[in-house]
């Protein structure tokens, strides 16, 4: 079809070095210049079913320097050498006023990769470690080794929440220190639910989580958000066609910091009602108390009743559980 409209001498194919995933679009028009990059894929599931995320940037520079990537693809088709030494493969100023903000492109080459100094940043944070990344659980390399080595119990200053699609192995284990398990989007049994739960889009692979972003000591002056359409991986990095945004803005950051709240404690909730299906519903090696009047199998998802009079307040846990009172701290300022 786009052969048709825009002839075939107007449209390219292609994979880079593995996978064209560069998820942009630059508009040209006389009263209008627009560029939009981001991990969201410009489909129905993209935008209404998955965690995704877009940047839309407005002005001349910002522009050019999409346009100039877009030219730096199409005049090397599936070419990573005739890509990764060009300027666009590098950081480069969106040139906005009081916002330092920048963006590259990959494929990179040795001199420009881009992973390790993400890892590397990611390694000093200071206060707290937000990231919303799908496929970590089947990435290896210098962005799961550095946030691994941040939610371990040596760095027990650093507030850590995380989501992935799938679990993901050496960010399972609840660690002494309150930063809780990474999270990631099962989907919830519609047999227990209430309305309006019940009505869930379903479909394949990837369908729910498809965020890419780092958040990095949201609540100071050096606050920054890695985002884009790259993965933490090296064939994002090196082989790929992708963009990559570096936003170091407090404003911004929280804005990150707080999809990353929402989405972890929602799935969160879907994970623990997961285990609970799969596991015989237990907690803490307790049984649960049912609401499986019917012998069924499926308790009913209901909200928890008061407590009563001389029973434990809804805030008590702030004060005695390890996580809960990280947040507390964190969030209480």
């Amino acid at each position: 079809m786009l052969a048709q409209t825009a002839e075939a001498d107007n449209m390219q194919r292609q994979h880079m070095g593995d996978l064209q995933h560069n998820r942009s679009i630059v508009i040209n028009g006389d009263n209008l210049k627009i560029a939009i990059g981001g991990s969201a894929n410009l489909s129905w599931r993209g935008l209404y079913v998955q965690n995704n995320n877009a940047v839309l940037l407005q002005g001349n520079n910002a522009f050019k320097l999409f346009e100039d990537a877009f030219d730096a693809l199409w005049v090397s088709p599936n070419d990573v050498s005739g890509f990764d030494n060009t300027p666009s493969a590098d950081w480069e100023d969106l040139g906005y006023d009081n916002i330092d903000a920048r963006v590259t492109f990959s494929p990179h080459g040795k001199s420009n990769a881009k992973l390790t100094e993400i890892g590397k940043a990611i390694a000093g944070v200071k206060s707290s470690l937000f990231y919303s990344l799908a496929f970590l659980y089947e990435t290896k390399g210098a962005i799961r080794n550095a946030i691994e080595k941040v939610a371990d119990e040596k760095t027990p200053d650093v507030f850590v929440y995380g989501i992935s699609d799938k679990s993901v192995g050496g960010l399972d284990v609840q660690e002494p220190n309150g930063n809780p398990p990474v999270a990631y989007p099962e989907a919830l049994n519609g047999d227990n639910l209430p309305g309006p739960f019940k009505e869930e889009a379903t479909g394949g692979y990837g369908v729910r989580l498809h965020h890419k972003f780092v958040v990095l000591d949201f609540n100071t002056p050096y606050a920054t958000v890695y985002t884009g359409s790259y993965n933490s991986s090296i064939a994002a990095d090196t082989k790929n066609a992708e963009n990559l945004f570096v936003i170091k803005d407090q404003r911004i950051a929280t804005s990150y910091a707080v999809e990353a709240l929402a989405m972890f404690d929602h799935y969160a909730f879907r994970d623990r009602e997961d285990e609970d299906t799969k596991g015989g519903n237990t907690k803490n090696g307790k049984k649960r108390k049912s609401d499986d009047d019917n012998g069924d199998g499926n308790d009913a998802l209901e909200l928890q009743e008061p407590p009563t009079n001389g029973g434990s307040a809804w805030w008590a846990p702030f004060w005695t559980d390890a996580t809960k009172m990280r947040d507390r701290e964190l969030f209480g300022q």
